[in-house]
């Protein structure tokens, strides 16, 4: 009568490739969770941009979204400076990002109370470990993300 089941050795062959393939599989799983993270982080800026400029047409005055570049964080505030939103990128975050890179001076996106962003057109730059998008806005406040 023969007997039934696996030898240590073929058990330990399986262990082995199993380990192999997730060890495999976690590197491309953190590569996609990095890229995942900027994406998210750039999607949430373009929606904030649209927030300043609709804030500027409502409150009829010039609104502007200041970024802490070192920080990671950014605020959207009136001209006399009441803070109406802050979002933050840093470590504590929910989307914590390695870099902020605003290409403005004053590292602010100021719309007037048309809705038209002061200086034609900006970009900012969102990096998480060697994954980064770029939010470009256009005068009317239109975003694009590369």
């Amino acid at each position: 009568m023969g007997r039934r089941g696996f030898t240590v050795v073929e058990l330990a062959v399986s262990m082995a490739t199993t380990g192999v393939l997730l060890a495999m599989g976690y590197g491309a799983f953190r590569q996609y969770a990095e890229a995942a993270t900027a994406r998210k982080a750039s999607l949430q800026l373009a929606g904030d941009v649209s927030l300043t400029r609709s804030f500027a047409i409502q409150r009829r005055e010039s609104v502007s979204l200041v970024a802490d570049e070192a920080n990671r964080n950014y605020v959207i505030r009136d001209t006399t400076g009441t803070v109406l939103m802050q979002r933050n990128f840093g470590a504590g975050s929910d989307l914590p990002l390695t870099s902020v890179a605003v290409s403005t001076a004053g590292d602010s996106l100021t719309f007037n109370s048309r809705g038209l962003l002061l200086g034609g057109r900006a970009e900012v730059a969102l990096g998480r470990r060697g994954r980064s998008h770029v939010v470009e806005i256009n005068a009317l406040g239109r975003t694009k993300i590369d």
